[in-house]
C-alpha cells in the first residue's frame, strides 16, 4: 500500500480504534483471533492493531461481529485509510468482493454532510437506474477480467441501489454535474429505451430537495478542460476513478482547486427545471435501435 501522510494518519487511527474495541470487549489478541476463526492468527491481529496491515472490509465486518460493535463507523475509517492508488482488481479483492466494497463506499458517504460528483460521460452511480446499471455490467468485459464474476452482478446492483438511499436523507447537500455526453452515451449492452428511462429519472431527480443536478451542454464554453470525473467527500477528500485504479487526494491546495472547478462547472451548467427540460430534449433526439 503506497503511503502518504494523510493515509498513514488514517491507518493509525483505524488501528487504534480496532484495538480499543477489542479491549472494550475484554478480549486478548489471541482470544480475538480464535473468535474470528479460520484464517486468523494473533500475529495478524497484531499487524492490524499496529497499523502494519490494512484490514479488508470483510476483516472489519468480522472484527465488528466478534467484538459486538457497529461495523459502519469502522468501515468509514477503513475507507479513509485505503491506498492513494490501487488497481481496480486489487481494490475489489482487498474489499472482499464487489458487494462489501459497496458497503464500504456507503459508509464513507454516510459519514459526510457534503457530497459532490462530476462525470463527463457517465451517469453518476447515485443517479443510475437499475436498468442502466445492468446494461453497463452485462456489456462491460472487464467485470470478469477484474475479479467480478457475472453471478455477482445482481448482488452488486442491489448493493449500489441501497447506496442511493442517501439521496433522501435530510441534513446533507449533494451535487452532481455531468457533461452532455453522459446523457447520450450508451455503455455496454444498454438499449436506447434504457437510456431514455434513465434521462426521465434524471429529470425527476433534478427537483429533489437538497440535491443540485447540473448538465454542461456541448455548446457551453467551459473555463477549463476536465480530464476525468471525480467525487468529493466533505471537501476533504477527492476520489478519481480510472479504468485501472483509484486516486485519493487530500492536500488542501488540491482540494481547493477541485472545489473551485466544481463552482466553475455549476456556473455554466443547466440546473433545476432547465436541466430537466434538457434531459427530455436529449431523450427525444435519440434514435431508436
Amino acid at each position: 500500500m503506497p503511503s502518504s501522510p494523510s493515509s498513514s494518519r488514517a491507518l493509525t487511527g483505524l488501528a487504534a480504534r480496532l484495538r480499543a474495541v477489542r479491549e472494550q470487549a475484554g478480549l486478548s489478541g489471541t482470544e480475538l483471533a480464535e473468535a474470528l476463526g479460520i484464517g486468523w492468527l494473533q500475529p495478524k491481529v497484531s499487524k492490524i492493531e499496529t497499523g502494519r496491515q490494512l484490514p479488508t472490509a470483510e476483516d472489519i465486518m468480522a472484527w465488528a461481529r466478534a467484538t459486538g460493535v457497529d461495523a459502519e463507523p469502522l468501515l468509514t475509517l477503513r475507507a479513509k485509510a485505503a491506498a492513494e492508488y490501487v488497481t481496480y482488481k486489487d481494490r475489489i479483492a482487498d474489499a472482499g468482493g464487489a458487494v462489501p466494497r459497496q458497503h464500504e463506499l456507503a459508509a464513507l458517504a454516510g459519514s459526510c454532510t457534503f457530497l459532490s460528483e462530476y462525470q463527463p460521460a457517465l451517469i453518476p452511480g447515485r443517479l443510475q437506474t437499475p436498468a442502466y446499471m445492468r446494461g453497463m455490467a452485462e456489456g462491460v468485459e472487464f467485470l470478469a477480467a477484474d475479479g467480478i464474476p457475472t453471478d455477482q452482478i445482481g448482488h452488486l446492483i442491489a448493493a449500489r441501489l441501497r447506496r442511493q438511499a442517501i439521496m433522501y436523507e435530510p441534513g446533507r447537500e449533494i451535487v452532481h454535474v455531468v457533461g452532455e455526453a453522459a446523457l447520450r452515451t450508451r455503455i455496454g449492452g444498454m438499449s436506447v429505451a434504457t437510456l431514455r428511462a434513465q434521462l426521465t429519472y434524471l429529470a425527476e431527480m433534478s427537483e429533489l430537495p437538497g440535491h443540485t443536478f447540473g448538465v454542461v451542454p456541448f455548446s457551453v464554453v467551459t473555463p477549463f478542460t476536465p480530464l476525468s470525473g471525480w467525487s468529493m467527500y466533505d471537501r476533504d477528500l477527492v476520489v478519481i476513478e480510472t479504468r485501472d485504479g483509484t486516486i485519493q487526494l487530500t492536500e488542501p491546495a488540491v482540494l481547493a482547486r477541485y472545489a473551485r472547478w466544481l463552482d466553475q462547472l455549476l456556473a455554466v451548467a443547466l440546473t433545476g427545471s432547465d436541466a430537466a427540460e434538457f434531459c427530455h430534449a436529449v431523450s427525444a433526439s435519440l434514435t431508436d435501435d
